[in-house]
């Protein structure tokens, strides 16, 4: 008997010890378990660890996390992804404004995925759901849940849930990086009814050397497949001095086939001059052309476009009414831009730009501006305001009344070209403005797309400094996209893709004076002493797009090779 009672100790041994192991492993082991997927709707309360949260009964059935503070979070094991997700929708209910939630992979201070901003909802147990773009997030991770904003709670969290669509059914603008296209380049025999030379010089005329040259960079020229002579001398390569027209399809279609190329999302197609009138004219008429070109190239290219109107200069009396009647009788009804498979929607709401609203030296008030944006937003269309630089301390460039216009927005995007010109002074503008406005959008609810800019000079037009703003070969322009991300923003607007006039052009350029004509000034890349490839800037471009994707690391020297 106490043989056999020994024996059976034995086995009980190893059977508890076979057990601990198999426990440990367990416990240790996470690719042991079943990974859960991103794609389930996840009770918040279900967390596999947190810090400084707690649970209360939920009026929506279970529990839900609550007692939220700065700094707090709550992690989840093992969230498998698969090939990828897009959007985070997250229930939330608040008495406050001002919380955000940041998803980060594997550690606290990890990858940052996405963001989510929470605003009031009425109460602590309003709840709403809120949804936030994610960019990076493949395959299988630990999710930290971080809260972060102002002090006291900040909101209560019920359940979250990733989805492989974009935010809100739709999202070809959050997240994305996109440029402004101008398209306003005309040549003499380019058969445009404007009928002579526009933007490249001063008048109707050619190019000619020392007074009627308009424009600081020179493009490189070897890709277009049509030309046009100009009265400037030979390049310094010996070849002629031709300039190429945004009139031919075949020039926006390298346009666009180079977004492609290089990984730009989309175009901001600049609108200008709306009017009431439907009395044809040669530059309406060109200008309609061009947008048709941009449409198809875009289509062509798998490329989204939007249309941008820029209000600068328009008549004060009537600008609201010119606007719809434009959009309505040519946008929509005669050229059928919204109607493209190309066209820019975000949160399943096509998507308009009205650019100058707010400023000082622009026409509108601020009742006129609310109309327009109300007109806009009642027909199911997602407005972006081009806002002034102060817009948020309505000063400087920005009118003083104009608060409630700007929260009535989707989506903000405050100009900053030479607002500042150096690192130092991005650096600057990142503590004064970018971050206390990122953090005024997320507690209103609204989106942001900061700009981001290159360099800016325009000697040959306004007779200033040559050289303005340095590019610093690519320096100054990767220091504003690193501030955006270090920050958790991850969508920008580059002014410009095509802006040779006044130097912000990212699109291919004269690398050195054997790309330029040989009796006329121009800016070349060359011009801090490093040489660059004339498409350096279109790679630097590509590779903000990648950072803002989490696709490459966030670092504060750019990637980009100059050559």
């Amino acid at each position: 008997m106490l043989n056999f009672m020994q024996k059976n100790k034995k086995v009980l041994a190893f059977a508890s010890a076979a057990l601990l192991i198999l426990t440990l492993c367990l416990s240790i082991s996470p690719s042991i378990v079943s990974a859960a997927s991103a794609f389930n709707q996840t009770q918040a309360s279900s967390y596999n660890s947190q810090s400084g949260v707690q649970l209360e009964s939920s009026s929506e059935g279970g529990q839900n996390v609550a007692f939220i503070d700065n700094g707090d979070y709550i992690v989840f094991n093992n969230v498998d992804f698969g090939s990828g997700a897009n959007s985070i929708d997250v229930r939330v209910a608040s008495n406050n404004s001002g919380g955000t939630i940041e998803v980060r992979l594997d550690s606290l201070n990890g990858t940052l995925a996405g963001t989510v901003a929470v605003p009031a909802t009425g109460g602590w147990q309003s709840w709403q759901t809120k949804s936030g773009s994610i960019s990076g997030a493949t395959g299988v991770h630990t999710v930290y849940l971080k809260f972060t904003g102002g002090t006291g709670n900040l909101f209560n969290l019920l359940w979250f849930k990733f989805s492989a669509s974009a935010a809100g059914s739709g999202g070809d603008v959050v997240g994305k990086l996109y440029a402004g296209y101008q398209g306003w380049f005309n040549a003499a025999g380019d058969g445009s009814p404007n009928g002579g030379w526009v933007h490249w010089s001063k008048n109707s005329s050619a190019p000619s050397a020392n007074g009627n040259v308009n424009f600081e960079l020179y493009p490189d020229l070897r890709e277009y497949s049509k030309l046009y002579q100009t009265s400037l001398a030979n390049l310094g390569n010996g070849s002629p001095a031709k300039l190429f027209s945004s009139y031919d399809q075949e020039t926006v279609n390298k346009h666009f086939e180079w977004m492609q190329t290089y990984n730009i999302d989309g175009a901001a197609l600049q609108r200008f001059g709306a009017d009431e009138s439907d009395t044809p004219n040669n530059w309406k008429s060109n200008r309609d052309s061009v947008a048709v070109k941009v449409k198809n190239a875009a289509e062509s290219y798998n490329r989204k476009f939007y249309v941008m109107y820029d209000i600068t200069g328009m008549n004060a009396s009537n600008w609201v009414q010119a606007v719809k009647h434009d959009w309505t009788t040519n946008v929509v009804n005669n050229m059928h831009l919204p109607s493209s498979s190309a066209y820019a929607k975000q949160n399943g709401k096509m998507v308009v730009c009205i650019w100058g609203i707010g400023f000082t030296d622009r026409p509108g008030t601020a009742a006129e501006a609310a109309d327009l944006i109300g007109w806009f937003k009642n027909q199911g269309i997602y407005v972006i305001g081009g806002v002034p630089t102060y817009w948020r301390t309505g000063n400087n460039d920005s009118r003083s009344d104009f608060m409630n216009v700007y929260k009535s927005l989707d989506m903000i995007s405050p100009w900053s070209v030479a607002r500042f010109g150096n690192i130092q002074q991005a650096d600057s503008f990142k503590t004064n403005q970018l971050q206390p406005d990122l953090a005024f959008t997320q507690q209103n609810g609204i989106d942001y797309q900061p700009v981001i800019w290159p360099g800016s000079a325009w000697s040959n037009m306004t007779g200033g400094p040559r050289n303005e703003n340095p590019r610093l070969h690519g320096d100054f322009m990767w220091r504003q996209a690193y501030n955006l991300k270090s920050i958790g923003i991850n969508t920008g607007y580059i002014a410009m893709f095509d802006e040779y006039d006044e130097g912000t052009a990212i699109a291919k350029m004269a690398e050195n004076s054997s790309m330029i004509p040989t009796n006329q000034y121009f800016l070349t890349l060359d011009a801090d002493g490093v040489a660059v490839s004339s498409d350096f800037y279109l790679r630097l471009a590509g590779d903000i797009n990648r950072m803002f994707k989490n696709q490459i690391p966030v670092t504060a020297n750019h990637p980009t090779s100059h050559q």
